[in-house]
């Protein structure tokens, strides 16, 4: 066996990443079953729920690994450099939850006044 094999990385990474894996893992098989619904002329209402529980599932995801970057990254870094900081505000703002999703365990998006 090689050094430095495939098998032997996933071993050595620490468990946030592994985590991650798990999580992309888990949409990845998600999508598998979506495109198998597809194949298999599933109610259009079921595969669009299961595209919404991906989509759900990615956006978890993308938020993790940005908590993440901030706690390794930014954190330990005195001086963090301003386009890497750029950049992470726009990482941020194009996941930030829209319209229903700000607030979806709520009534506030129905009525602004609470």
């Amino acid at each position: 066996m090689e050094k430095n094999s495939l098998i032997e990385k996933l071993d050595a990474l620490p468990p946030h990443r592994k985590a991650m894996l798990n999580r992309l893992r888990r949409v990845e098989g998600q999508l598998r079953g979506i495109q198998r619904m597809i194949v298999e002329n599933a109610p259009c209402y079921d595969v669009l729920l299961q595209l919404s529980a991906a989509r759900k599932a990615m956006q978890k995801a993308c938020i993790e690994i940005l908590k993440n970057y901030l706690q390794q990254c930014v954190h330990e870094t005195r001086n963090p450099d301003l386009v890497t900081m750029e950049q992470l505000i726009e990482a941020l703002i194009d996941i930030a939850p829209v319209g229903d999703e700000v607030c979806p365990s709520c009534s506030c998006s129905e009525n602004p006044e609470g």
